[in-house]
């Protein structure tokens, strides 16, 4: 029997201690997004002597296991242990969502695993999204600066505590005019997402930027870092200030440029020609096999 209980704040530092340097696995699903976006996700956690054991609810799913992570102990026992608890639990047995590193491992032992396919990884060079300089960002630039010629008096900045009331009421702004058919299904967990994450603003390695004109915020970006990449887990604006968001992603990129090479992204800007990374790629791991890694 595996001893989960509820993933905390408490749990982030622990786990984060564990995966540093590892390259585990990215983005949306790194120690700090599983604590921001837990009220959607009901993340548990089990630590043994042996394992780190990880499971959580993933809508259209049901619950799911990440793999086992150990120092040392088999993969194959880590496994079998996750498959009792889910029989006990009377849970189908998911492994998911998994990186193209594990793909490789669990095929060579034949363990069937589950690829979420819908959240994707786009691993950019904060350099270049800062600036918006390379031939292909061509569009995202023009907005940019669509945006900027239209708002004179727009600028962005650090996230602070105080800031909390005005964010509240961006939120509620851009929820009306985002959602033509209703209340947004993560409307809730945006706000307890947002809620978190002001909580804890400055014991998490958050950075987070909002974006300001006519003297109220209309636009919001959360990450974390993690190893030498900063991963986005929220980046939202106002639809009806044209430009806005990639005002706000250029922004963000000017940031964090100082402190990670790597971005990451769910977003393509709408290039079809890019290369598309799977959850779990890291970036060092890119930049050996491609060199530095401008799209």
């Amino acid at each position: 029997m595996i001893n989960f209980h509820k993933y905390g704040f408490l749990d982030v530092r622990k786990l984060q201690s564990f995966v540093h340097g590892k390259n585990l696995w990215h983005h949306r699903y790194n120690p700090v997004w599983l604590f921001i976006w837990s009220d959607l996700y009901k993340p548990e956690i089990a630590f043994t002597n042996e394992y780190i054991f990880i499971r959580y609810y993933m809508p259209d799913l049901g619950m799911c296991y990440y793999p086992p992570f150990s120092e040392k102990a088999d993969m194959l026992k880590g496994i079998e242990m996750l498959k009792e608890d889910a029989k006990e639990n009377g849970f189908d047995f998911y492994i998911a969502p998994i990186g193209e590193a594990y793909q490789f491992k669990f095929d060579d032992m034949r363990i069937k695993y589950y690829i979420n396919e819908q959240f994707n990884s786009y691993i950019y060079n904060a350099m270049d999204i800062a600036l918006l300089s390379n031939i292909k960002y061509k569009k995202k630039r023009n907005l940019y600066e669509t945006f900027e010629r239209n708002n004179k008096t727009a600028y962005f900045k650090n996230v602070v505590k105080e800031d909390f009331p005005m964010i509240l009421e961006f939120i509620n702004d851009y929820n009306a005019l985002n959602q033509e058919n209703g209340l947004d299904q993560t409307f809730y967990s945006k706000l307890n997402m947002i809620n978190k994450t002001m909580e804890h603003l400055y014991e998490l390695d958050i950075y987070a930027i909002e974006l300001v004109s006519d003297e109220k915020v209309v636009g919001l970006a959360f990450g974390s870092m993690m190893d030498n990449e900063i991963c986005l887990h929220l980046c939202i604006a106002r639809n009806d200030y044209k430009g806005a968001i990639d005002f706000l992603f250029s922004s963000f990129a000017k940031t964090v440029q100082a402190a990670v090479k790597y971005i990451n992204f769910e977003e393509d800007f709408g290039i079809k020609d890019i290369k598309k990374f799977k959850e779990g790629y890291n970036p060092s791991r890119i930049e050996k096999f491609f060199g530095t890694f401008n799209i």
